[in-house]
């Protein structure tokens, strides 16, 4: 078989990609210049190049469970259960502190505030209780004359 537009003149040939098919005008080819204007720039924010491509997010450490239930138990010794939950809530505060410390997870403002609206709330029934007793005692003492 003969090629009738003659030897090596394939249109398909990948040598001859950039130019046009036979009976084709051949259009010049945009080039889209990058748009620069330095009245847009801000040379202050740029991207963060990272030492390494490991760098960026790492996951937070797990909250220590401890110390939320210090910090609930707290709470509860301030409201519904005076005495009680807030012994509860100092015992919890310190033992989930030595874990804190010991395994390095998270949740040691918990731990700390629970530690410290439990004694609040212990030295708040203390004194409520003494002032009761207080008043109680004065007034079975007093003389009505």
């Amino acid at each position: 078989m003969v090629n009738p537009q003659g030897e090596g003149s394939d249109p398909f040939d990948a040598s001859n990609k950039d130019q046009p098919y036979p009976g084709q005008q051949q259009y010049p080819q945009y080039q889209n210049p990058q748009y620069q204007n330095p009245q847009y720039q801000n040379p202050q924010y740029q991207n963060p190049q990272y030492p390494y491509a490991g760098a960026g997010y790492r996951t937070p450490a797990p909250t220590n469970t401890l110390a939320i239930v210090s910090l609930v138990l707290a709470v509860l010794g301030l409201t519904f259960l005076p005495l009680i939950a807030s012994v509860c809530a100092v015992v919890c505060g310190h033992i989930s502190r030595g874990q804190i410390k010991r395994t390095g997870e998270g949740g040691s403002g918990f731990a700390t505030a629970g530690i410290i609206v439990g004694y609040v709330s212990i030295a708040l029934f203390v004194i409520i209780v003494g002032a009761i007793i207080l008043f109680a005692v004065a007034a079975s003492t007093s003389s009505s004359y």
